[in-house]
């Protein structure tokens, strides 16, 4: 829900407004104080400062005082316009979130020193108004007719402010490095006004009559996010961070590294240079994988070669401290010793991940000794979304995903090649990143193996899907078509919801199957023109022959075309039924004139009525098509069985409740499922793990899978309603290796705030 879908209460919406105005205008002054505290500062340090220092402070001096009656100026009206799109819903991402892992190397240190900045602004700004804004979240929820405190719904939150002063000094033209100097300080004096700010607030809500919404105390883990790191790895900033990752620190300052040594063979060649020698390396343990003949085969020479004497450099799993230590009093450089720094954030923070079972954790911590040593010869191979221990990593984890415990069917099969893979690693001399590729091309082998049957069987059923949306998307046309005949106007609405549902199929399907490409292939078109004049009103006496004797072959052309989509016999009775009566209608009643203009008019209104969104709204798959791809049908639409359902959420009114609003906030979430996402879906009382691998390119139908080849396909309706329900929930959208990465940022960016008060 967003702020506009509960606005305050009638009592409390005037003292709302006032709240707003109140805090907005009262920027001017803020601003007047945070200039004026930053004039006294930058005064205070020119009379101190060397000769160098002088000239930059005196120019920043005198950039503050040109710009400062705009910023003051401007402060309120901004703060106006934030809290303003508060009110409206339209929410922005914060201005203080932390870039993403990735996102650093393509940053430059103005956009870093930004974020810092922002961030540090921010904190201060909480620390330093903690207590008030306590008090009035909980008011001004109350004002807006709340039960309990949602924070994110107090529109004049220290967030707002922070945002809007980043906004106002950005939109000057003074050197990003001078505002960025000038908000460090700014922030702080804002931070510390703001308690004042909302003490005054709270006090005027309080003496309306405003009683604090309650706090509600709940536990809702996030299991798309690894629990923080419990080191916090003090000599990594945001900035370092950033200079590892675009390469511009020292990686390399041993010559006999293995990066250095492949600078200069690649300088004096001109091409890629060969790796190391691997072969003589290769474990027992990969042997086995690599022959990939049979899985079985690979286990039991996995378990026959355990005994083999152990290859060079041994590091037991169970020495990971040690050689943790050991390998950083190895590192040369500051790159070699933030990139060890950062795989070990990045291991911890993976095997603290909630969402991977206990054997894949301890897989990856394992790993760990093989990965440092990686790290000293590559430092930033973490940053290489394509790199081959990266790949590794993502894989392993990203896999394991599919077992919701350790006794699922399959997870064995899964973790005994991916254990005998980390032991290898674990005892083979690390001079390249060719072991992990090897590594990983021999279980991807073997996944792919298991996976065959399933393979195919995804296959299959993403075919029957893709065929069953190209036959609607047709069919949608045929519907159109349909209402667009001069007949259907005056025709009975369960002839043209017949004509625009399960015979738009019929036509659709035909038209798919003529390998002419013809328009009417197999006459269905015909058929439909007989059927519609069949029904007409007003039959005169000459064509009650007429109709007496098409009455049978057309009942059978239908039923013969109802058969071509599988049309369920029960749901085609219930409609010839419906046919029967009309027709005995016409051939009893006595003939009638043709209808007046203005009857047809109004036929043909309630008929666009009834069928405006019907080419959007349903979405037929044939029985066959249902079983193949596991179709799930959430709603009892009135031809389902399997038959037509919706797959668009109905528009929301403009007078919509809450409840209405939180059921469109499910419709948002399923739109914003990508492929590869895992969920949990709830089939026959029993819970199961699948992930989505197919979506159609209209977004209408989706299909997910789980182990085994298992798979259960929906509409987006469908997919809308299980979500309102609690029936489907998203697992994971965020890879893990992402999230352990994204995490190191956080931690990075923790370091470089790093504010008390």
């Amino acid at each position: 829900m967003t702020l506009h879908d509960a606005q305050p209460t009638a009592p409390y919406a005037a003292l709302f407004d006032v709240c707003l105005r109140e805090a907005a205008d009262g920027g001017g002054s803020l601003m007047e104080m945070m200039v004026g505290k930053l004039r006294l500062l930058l005064q205070q340090q020119l009379r101190s400062a060397g000769a160098k220092e002088r000239e930059a402070l005196a120019e920043s001096l005198r950039l503050l005082g040109k710009h400062e009656p705009r910023l003051c100026a401007g402060y309120p009206q901004a703060l106006r316009a934030a809290f303003a799109q508060e009110v409206a819903g339209r929410q922005v991402k914060p201005m203080a979130a932390v870039p993403s892992f990735d996102e650093l190397e393509l940053m430059d240190e103005t956009q870093v020193q930004e974020s810092v900045e922002v961030a540090r602004a921010l904190q201060v700004a909480l620390l330093a108004s903690d207590h008030q804004l306590t008090d009035l979240n909980a008011l001004i929820c109350a004002a807006q007719g709340l039960r309990t405190v949602q924070a994110h719904r107090n529109p004049v939150r220290p967030e707002l402010y922070v945002r809007t002063l980043r906004n106002q000094l950005a939109q000057t033209d003074v050197p990003p490095l001078v505002w960025l100097s000038w908000m460090q300080h700014m922030g702080a004096t804002l931070g510390q006004e703001l308690g004042a700010v909302y003490a005054s607030l709270c006090k005027s809500l309080r003496a309306h009559g405003v009683t604090q919404a309650a706090y509600s105390v709940t536990q809702t883990p996030d299991l798309s996010r690894p629990a923080s790191a419990s080191r916090d790895a003090a000599g990594l900033t945001l900035a370092q961070l950033r200079r590892l990752l675009a390469g511009e620190l020292d990686t390399s300052a041993d010559p006999n590294s293995f990066e250095a040594r492949f600078a200069r063979e690649f300088e004096s060649s001109g091409k890629e240079p060969t790796p190391p020698a691997f072969a003589h390396t290769v474990p027992a343990a990969f042997e086995a994988l690599q022959e990939m003949k049979q899985v079985d085969q690979v286990m039991q020479r996995l378990a026959q070669r355990a005994s083999d004497p152990a290859p060079t450099v041994p590091a037991p799993a169970q020495a990971t401290t040690p050689v943790s230590e050991q390998l950083r009093q190895q590192a040369r450089g500051l790159g070699q010793a933030l990139g060890l720094e950062v795989v070990a954030l990045m291991v911890e923070n993976i095997t603290r991940d909630t969402r991977l079972l206990a054997p894949v954790q301890q897989a990856v911590r394992d790993l760990e000794p093989a990965l440092l040593r990686l790290a000293l010869i590559d430092p930033r191979f973490f940053s290489h979304k394509q790199h081959p221990a990266r790949r590794l990593i993502e894989q392993m984890t990203h896999r394991s995903l599919a077992y919701r415990s350790v006794d699922a069917a399959g997870f064995g099969a899964f973790m005994q090649p991916l254990r005998q893979a980390v032991d290898a690693l674990s005892n083979v001399s690390i001079e390249s990143a060719e072991p992990f590729e090897f590594a990983l091309k021999s279980l991807e082998a073997v996944w792919d193996r298991q996976e065959e049957h399933e393979r195919e069987q995804r296959k299959m059923a993403m075919q029957v899907l893709a065929q069953a949306e190209q036959r609607n998307e047709l069919a949608r046309r045929v519907a159109k078509e349909m209402r667009g005949r001069p007949e259907a106007a005056l025709a009975p609405a369960p002839v043209m919801t017949f004509l625009c549902g399960p015979w738009a199929q019929v036509v659709a399907q035909a038209r798919l199957a003529d390998p002419h490409h013809a328009v009417d292939p197999e006459g269905c078109l015909a058929v439909a023109k007989d059927l519609l004049w069949s029904t007409q009103p007003g039959f005169a006496k000459k064509d009650v022959a007429r109709l007496t004797g098409m009455i049978a072959p057309l009942l059978g052309k239908l039923r013969e075309g109802l058969a071509r989509i599988e049309y369920p016999a029960a749901d085609a009775g219930l409609f010839f039924n419906q046919l029967m009566a009309l027709h005995q209608q016409a051939l009893k009643s006595a003939p009638g004139a043709p209808a007046p203009a203005d009857a047809k008019t109004l036929a043909r209104e309630r008929l666009e009525a009834m069928f405006r969104d019907a080419d959007e709204a349903r979405l037929w798959l044939a029985p066959s098509e249902a079983q193949q791809s596991g179709f799930i049908d959430a709603t009892d639409s009135l031809l389902s069985r399997p038959g037509f359902e919706p797959t668009e959420p109905a528009p929301r009114p403009a007078d919509a409740s809450p409840q209405t609003a939180a059921v469109s906030s499910f419709a948002a979430a399923a739109s914003a499922i990508a492929l590869q996402t895992w969920v949990e879906l709830q089939v026959h009382g029993r819970w199961t793990r699948m992930q989505l691998t197919w979506a159609s390119p209209r977004g209408n139908l989706f299909m997910f899978t789980g182990v085994k080849g298992s798979t259960h396909s929906m509409t987006r309706h469908s997919l809308d309603q299980l979500l309102e329900d609690g029936t489907l929930r998203i697992f994971s959208d965020h890879a893990v290796m992402d999230s352990a990465l994204d995490a190191v940022a956080q931690t990075a960016m923790r370091n470089s705030v790093d504010v008390t008060l």
